[in-house]
């Protein structure tokens, strides 16, 4: 291992929504005080933006390069301990429409990665999974839970942790998979295509919140941007964790607490319930027990995230009813 203060760190997507916070928090981090924070992407999401304004007193190196090139992640490794996997495509959407290029990405970059990290030594990988991985289940569910993928997304995500487990158990390399509910909550790179971000948007520029009737009162696992980062890095220095999947997620909530916390911090929103184009309402939730017996806790909520990103779009926020 090299001396405290000669570490580095590769952060795979850097500039998505969950890495643009990673690679500010680590620094912070004693585990990490010191350490060249060095990121790979391809930019594809052209979030440029969310690498203005670093540290100035953390030390950064940025590789453009894509996962699924060997010549790129071999350069972006070199010297590396602990790797912070986030790279890929995470819209479902675009998922659908181009599911060859999403499982090239999410899992042959997988591939890639975990077979150059095993060549170059690397000490720790955190991998960033989803859990929609688990599909349209009901209930709240445990890492042990059937796996049903509904999406291409979904599905290639599942592809990629089973190669994480794999090379763990083949090259011995420690890895730690890491379930994420739905993110939410400010960070530079942040995303506007969940339901917690979209809807405070909205609200925000006086805009009516369309909710679907019935649908109000299913549950979903909703986590805390902060929170995401800060379990990623509880992992990469826990030995338990290795080889081992754990659900995260900041609350379990329905819909309607999500208004709720909306209405809270923006009184003047109105909210309109609408039929809903098909009877099923998929409610579930994470049991997240696993990770939090390790002492991993929680520190936002739905509360603190509306509120921070409300805090963003100020501007446009009115006291009309």
């Amino acid at each position: 291992m090299q001396e405290v203060g000669e570490m580095v760190v590769l952060v795979t997507g850097g500039s998505g929504y969950i890495g643009s916070l990673l690679i500010r928090t680590l620094p912070k981090v004693r585990e990490f005080e010191g350490a060249t924070i060095r990121v790979l992407d391809n930019m594809a999401s052209g979030k440029y933006y969310s690498l203005f304004d670093l540290p100035e007193a953390a030390r950064y190196e940025f590789v453009l390069g894509d996962i699924r090139d060997e010549g790129d992640v071999r350069r972006a490794l070199k010297d590396v301990e602990v790797v912070f996997d986030l790279a890929g495509i995470t819209s479902v959407p675009l998922s659908f429409k181009d599911e060859k290029g999403t499982m090239e990405v999410n899992v042959e970059g997988a591939r890639r990665l975990l077979e150059a990290a095993s060549s170059a030594g690397v000490e720790r990988i955190v991998y960033s999974s989803s859990a929609a991985v688990y599909g349209n289940v009901s209930g709240f569910v445990k890492e042990d839970h059937p796996c049903n993928p509904a999406s291409p997304y979904a599905k290639s995500k599942l592809l990629a942790e089973r190669l994480y487990l794999e090379a763990c158990e083949e090259w011995g390399l420690k890895v730690a998979i890491l379930r994420l509910g739905t993110v939410y909550g400010f960070a530079p790179g942040m995303r506007f295509d969940t339901v917690v971000n979209k809807f405070v948007f909205l609200a925000c520029i006086g805009s009516p919140l369309t909710v679907w009737r019935g649908a109000e009162e299913c549950y979903r696992p909703y986590l805390y941007v902060g929170d995401a980062v800060n379990a990623l890095i509880f992992a990469s220095h826990k030995s338990e964790m290795v080889g081992n999947i754990y659900n995260v997620v900041t609350e379990n909530a329905k819909l309607r607490e999500v208004i709720d916390a909306i209405t809270s911090s923006i009184p003047s929103v109105e909210v309109r319930y609408v039929e809903a184009p098909y009877k099923q309402q998929v409610s579930y939730g994470l049991d997240d027990s696993k990770i939090r017996s390790l002492g991993f806790e929680p520190q936002g909520s739905l509360k603190r995230g509306i509120k921070e990103i409300a805090e963003h779009f100020s501007a446009f926020i009115t006291t009309s009813s």
